[in-house]
């Protein structure tokens, strides 16, 4: 059985994180202020935008994300692109130099494969 996500539950993980390092001093947004959706996208795990009125949209994938470490690992991800985006070190998306240097901490931290995260 997979974990039934909604757009509440990418919250929590979100607010989970940010009380966790290097997360909890990122200052990234609250979760209230952060857009989550849930997506059944069979090509991404997920994935940062932003709105035209420049709110921040997390978006999971059900078709790869079916169980809490993948989750949490999943919104992690797009919380280090939401924090390129808020410090302008982003470039599209792209997993630049800024994106794996701030990975490589999350994952020591957290116990994840920077290989698979």
């Amino acid at each position: 059985m997979s974990l039934r996500l909604t757009p509440d539950l990418l919250a929590a993980a979100y607010d989970y994180l940010l009380t966790t390092d290097p997360f909890k001093g990122w200052k990234l947004p609250e979760a209230d202020d952060v857009g989550f959706a849930v997506v059944s996208d069979p090509t991404i795990y997920a994935d940062f935008c932003v709105t035209a009125r420049r709110v921040p949209i997390i978006r999971v994938s059900t078709v790869k994300n079916g169980h809490t470490s993948t989750v949490i690992s999943t919104v992690a991800h797009e919380a280090i692109h939401l924090q390129q985006w808020l410090t302008k070190k982003d470039k599209g998306g792209d997993h630049n130099a800024d994106f794996w240097r701030k990975a490589k901490r999350v994952c020591a931290v957290h116990g994840w494969d920077l290989k698979t995260f």
